[in-house]
């Protein structure tokens, strides 16, 4: 197995993240947008967001972008502690090796450095994807609700369940050190 390595994304993914996004939106359940809407625009959009207001990381496995996770602010004042519009993106060559975990535990130990103010990040996950779901708990996300026939696909309505990872307050932060 060739090793993973993770670094910031960069405008010039756009390309290699479009074809990723596509091949894992072909996927049932693998993103919310179906192939044709992964545009050149919708990419570049969140990687210049992510990189102005958020963070955006890739996985490259023999200089092939295997993955890729963002998250940013709003812009809102009333929401500036809050990181959202999480999205991940795994290939099915790289799932279950762990690639989503390093790449999640990369961000969410960047949060507090690169933006002390903020104490929220958010994601919402289909109801039907267990795996997702079951990673994110471990990763210390906690779902906040439930939002009923939200996901519309092929195959009916379904849950979206938002979840939210908090940073650490001060004194545990310096205690897990």
């Amino acid at each position: 197995m060739l090793p993973i390595f993770i670094r910031p994304s960069l405008p010039a993914d756009a390309p290699a993240v479009r074809a990723l996004y596509q091949r894992v939106a072909r996927e049932s359940g693998g993103i919310a947008r179906q192939p044709d809407e992964v545009t050149d625009d919708y990419v570049q959009h969140f990687l210049q967001r992510a990189q102005a207001q958020g963070i955006g990381l890739v996985a490259e496995q023999d200089g092939q972008i295997v993955a890729e996770i963002h998250t940013y602010a709003s812009g809102l004042r009333i929401f500036a502690h809050v990181l959202g519009d999480l999205t991940v993106a795994v290939d099915a060559s790289v799932q279950g090796q762990g690639v989503g975990r390093r790449l999640f535990e990369t961000l969410l130990a960047a949060v507090p450095t690169r933006f002390p103010h903020v104490s929220r990040v958010e994601l919402t996950v289909r109801e039907s994807n267990a795996r997702a779901l079951a990673l994110y708990e471990k990763l210390g996300f906690r779902r906040e609700g439930r939002l009923e026939g939200r996901v519309a696909d092929g195959h009916g309505r379904e849950a979206d369940i938002p979840m939210a990872w908090h940073t650490p307050a001060p004194a545990q932060a310096a205690q897990t050190s």
